[in-house]
Parts: C-alpha cells; sequence; structure tokens
C-alpha cells in the first residue's frame, strides 16, 4: 500500500514506535523525493509512505494533502484484540473500543498520527473474512 504523507520519516517512525512494525528501507529517488517502507519483521505486507509532493505541486499533491485523515481505510490483525488496544491507548494513540460491529463481530479502530481510521481484528475474528 502507498500512503502519501507531508514527512515519510516521521509517518514511519509513528507506525514503528506505536504498532511496532519494523522500518525496511528509507530511500531517495533521483528527484531527491524520500520514500520510506514500514511492515513486520517477518514480512507479509509493506506499507510505503512517500511524499505529497511527489508527483510535484497542482492537483495531485493537492489531491493528496486533502486525503490525509481520510485515507483508504485498512484492517490489521492482533493476536489479542483487547491487549492490543490497551497498549495503544497507553502509548496515547486514540482508540475506539469494540462495539456492535456488522455481523457482531469484534473490532476496534485507532487513528493514525493523520487521523486516519484503521480497524483492527484478532486471529480468531479475522479466520471470518477467510
Amino acid at each position: 500500500m502507498a500512503y502519501y504523507v507531508p514527512d515519510p520519516g516521521l509517518a514511519a517512525d509513528w507506525y514503528r514506535d506505536k504498532l511496532g512494525l519494523t522500518i525496511l528501507a528509507d530511500q531517495r529517488d533521483d528527484a531527491g523525493f524520500r520514500f520510506v517502507t514500514v511492515g513486520p519483521a517477518s514480512g507479509g505486507w509493506r506499507i510505503v509512505f512517500g511524499e505529497v509532493t511527489v508527483h510535484g505541486e497542482g492537483e495531485l499533491a493537492d489531491r493528496f494533502r486533502a486525503e490525509l485523515g481520510f485515507a483508504p481505510h485498512y484492517m490489521l490483525v492482533c493476536d489479542d484484540l483487547a491487549r492490543t488496544l490497551d497498549n495503544l491507548r497507553a502509548q496515547g494513540v486514540e482508540v475506539e473500543p469494540p462495539g456492535d460491529e456488522p455481523g457482531g463481530l469484534p473490532m476496534g479502530h485507532f487513528k493514525d498520527l493523520h487521523g486516519n481510521a484503521v480497524t483492527l481484528v484478532d486471529e480468531e475474528t479475522f479466520r471470518f473474512f477467510g
């Protein structure tokens, strides 16, 4: 998943410090734009943070800025939903406890440093999704 942010290093640091992800790469392209990749140390998936101006200033950069806090919603799987939400809350992350979700499946939510909503489910709930 690619995610455009004002400061890729700051975003990567937040995901590392709050979610325990690993910074897998921190590089600049030939034009000097920075890309920072994070993911679980075990691999499997990655988030690439790129600068909102990677395609220059203008309409696309304005759109990327406007989407901060409204990025596409995604879901992460954890071992223990309640414990993970408690750990995030203790770190000052804005969390929403599990509530009545569609189908009665327990899901929690938190917001990242830009206000983007992320859904958390535990392994048992995730099996429901196939």
